[in-house]
């Protein structure tokens, strides 16, 4: 009994939070891009070429040694209605007020009239959840709060072939943390109700959880003003994680079930975790036009989603309690279109357009993460001094994601229409020309 009342409750409380981060990429990584819809692959003409085509960076020697560095903030929210049978027809619920700031820093160095070199460091994927009345919140046994971040420390060299054609490529060192807080339940013997016994607080150690990525780029320039870009980014795992489980006792009022549950959740111990965790593949390839006042970009993509089919969940001191998480997901596809208008020398206005696909089937959506279709419409202003030696970029883009509802086929059972849901993204991006 005291083992099946500990697999219980280490189960629920951490499982879940290892697949945390399917459908919450990041491509905030440069502000021009931002504004214009990120379809930036066959333009890729500043330092944050480093994300979208690093291809691009082997056209910038002539600006000589690049620092740019910036910050986006995101503003999340959602709302949620429950169907039957839980948590209900007419529950309602509503994320809490959130702001996020993924940073993007880069330099960039010449190191030949046609080899270029950079460092970059960005966040790829991250975000989080955080319902309101936490702890009275029906969902509260699955995610209460929940946090992703992924940081890229990578390194670039680029090669410019020929006048219109050139190629590059990287490494980057990928570290993840991850946070979770979630209720424990159990039934409670006296009254036969489900109460809520413990809540538990996953913490990783961001620097044990690491990984190696490749990235590869090409760019051809085009007669007429076109270009065409390509660029493709490598799947990685991180093997290894290690996290621990930190849980705090919530009394019922009745001592004897108290002491208990005291006797078998390790309220004394932070039970290790390990896992591998999965991160897509992603590849995206654009059209641009340009001449002295406009640019026209386009681009289309994929993200090999599909690694998500399951998560290995290992307990190495209580190894009765492993397990596998189903996923489920599927890759997805993306489109980007944006515009950038050079009204002067020194200033520039933006504004594009996108569309991408959810990955996640409706099964596996939760308050962990429900994720949908998203639009998104951007808009930015671009600004270089007339010396040519230093500058900013800011943009803004509203997200919108579609109305999802699980249609009572949840894997945990909490079921309802997640709606009202988007984001908004404002950034600056700040550069420096040596």
């Amino acid at each position: 009994m005291k083992r099946q009342i500990l697999m219980i409750a280490v189960v629920l409380a951490l499982l879940p939070s290892l697949s945390w981060g399917a459908g919450f990429a990041l491509f905030e990584a440069g502000n021009k891009g931002l504004g214009m819809g990120g379809a930036f692959t066959a333009v890729a003409d500043d330092p944050s070429a480093f994300f979208w085509n690093p291809a691009g960076m082997a056209f910038q020697i002539d600006e000589g040694t690049q620092v740019m560095a910036g910050v986006t903030f995101i503003t999340p929210y959602q709302d949620f209605t429950g169907d039957n049978p839980y948590p209900g027809d007419g529950y309602t619920a509503s994320m809490k007020s959130q702001v996020f700031f993924p940073p993007h820093l880069y330099f960039v160095k010449p190191l030949s009239d046609r080899v270029n070199f950079s460092l970059g460091f960005i966040t790829p994927f991250g975000l989080g959840t955080w319902w309101e009345d936490e702890d009275n919140f029906a969902g509260r046994y699955i995610s209460k709060q929940a946090d992703l971040m992924v940081f890229d420390l990578g390194g670039q060299v680029s090669w410019k072939i020929c006048d219109r054609l050139a190629i590059g490529g990287g490494i980057d060192y990928m570290i993840a943390t991850i946070e979770l807080k979630r209720n424990v339940p159990f039934v409670n013997p006296y009254t036969q109700s489900v109460v809520d016994v413990a809540e538990a607080d996953l913490h990783s150690d961001g620097f044990s959880n690491h990984a190696w990525a490749w990235n590869a780029g090409f760019m051809f320039k085009l007669p007429a003003g076109f270009s065409i870009g390509g660029m493709y980014r490598s799947k990685f795992t991180i093997k290894g994680t290690s996290a621990s489980a930190e849980f705090t006792q919530i009394e019922t009022g009745y001592p004897d079930f108290d002491a208990t549950v005291a006797a078998t959740i390790p309220f004394d111990e932070d039970p290790d975790i390990t896992t591998e965790l999965n991160f897509p593949d992603y590849w995206q390839v654009g059209l641009a036009w340009s001449n002295e006042k406009l640019t026209f970009s386009g681009q289309y993509g994929e993200m090999g989603w599909s690694v998500f089919e399951e998560l290995n969940i290992q307990f190495p001191e209580y190894p009765a309690l492993d397990s596998v998480v189903r996923e489920d997901y599927s890759d997805s596809k993306q489109y980007r279109f944006g515009l950038e208008w050079r009204a002067t020398r020194s200033l520039a206005f933006r504004a594009g357009y996108g569309f991408d696909e959810t990955p996640q089937p409706i099964e596996s959506m939760s308050p962990l993460l429900p994720d949908g279709d998203r639009d998104f419409y951007s808009a930015g202003i671009g600004f270089i001094s007339k010396k040519n030696t230093w500058g900013f970029d800011v943009g803004y883009e509203y997200l919108v994601m579609q109305e999802r509802s699980t249609e009572g086929q949840s894997y945990d059972g909490f079921d309802g229409l997640f709606h009202d849901a988007g984001a908004h993204l404002f950034g600056a991006s700040f550069f420096w020309k040596f």
